[in-house]
């Protein structure tokens, strides 16, 4: 064999360990990882961030300050915020054996909301309203349909097939409805948050699996786009330090 080809195939072989080292972190979707699945973990998700009031809530932070606010509550997984629309680069420090869970992007549909009109239709259960909607009111589902780019990466390596194709995604979940105590102060975001509220979510998560101590880099980035309108997106930035 020539030299050549041993060259290029000892750099497959290590373009390969690299993307297996990334993909490697991540519980599979289909699993149980800390005893849930991805739909309830998405719930609990946005139980945690709804009871966070607005001005130490990690979704607005720009620099990580708010990462650790109530992550007692989330049992072995330590749950990370994306924006509400904003870049932000942000350093978190994490103790060890921590799952880390986080939305690359999402939507929480909150029900009851101040519109009286904002009620299921005829023969339509309340679950159902908020995943698909009805009438003019769009539903987690639909509003996730509309997700046009989503990728990250970790330590530098990207995560393969995530989006495509995005009808078959494992990424992306849907959670049953779920209950949740809002703080009221969110209404300045989000008007229908309620200390007692429902929801249901939509969107595409990645669960990392406890990573080794020392600093690590996630990056993930996320794009809605409607035929009307300006695109939504969302990029964050984590400097990660494992303790």
């Amino acid at each position: 064999m020539k030299r050549g080809h041993l060259i290029t195939i000892a750099v497959v072989l290590l373009l390969t360990a690299v993307t297996a080292y990334a993909q490697d972190f991540i519980a599979p979707p289909g699993s149980l990882p800390g005893g849930l699945s991805y739909q309830q973990w998405s719930g609990k998700w946005w139980q945690w961030l709804w009871a966070i009031p607005y001005s130490v809530n990690p979704l607005f932070d720009t620099t990580g300050i708010d990462c650790a606010i109530y992550q007692s509550r989330s049992g072995p997984v330590w749950f990370l915020a994306g924006t509400s629309g904003f870049d932000a680069t942000r350093s978190c420090i994490i103790p060890a054996g921590r799952m880390i869970f986080f939305p690359i992007i999402n939507l929480g549909n909150d029900y009851p909301c101040p519109d009286p009109q904002f009620q299921p239709g005829p023969k339509q259960s309340l679950e159902q309203f908020l995943t698909i909607g009805y009438g003019p009111y769009i539903g987690a589902r639909q509003y996730i349909d509309h997700v046009t780019a989503a990728s990250a990466s970790l330590d530098g390596v990207a995560v393969q097939d995530l989006l495509m194709p995005p009808e078959t995604s494992k990424y992306r979940v849907t959670s049953s409805m779920f209950k949740f105590k809002g703080d009221l102060s969110l209404q300045v975001w989000d008007s229908c948050v309620s200390p007692r509220g429902e929801a249901v979510s939509d969107g595409y998560w990645i669960m990392l699996k406890p990573l080794p101590a020392g600093p690590h880099t996630l990056t993930f980035s996320g794009t809605e786009t409607w035929p009307s309108g300006p695109p939504f997106t969302v990029t964050v930035t984590y400097y990660l330090t494992i303790y």
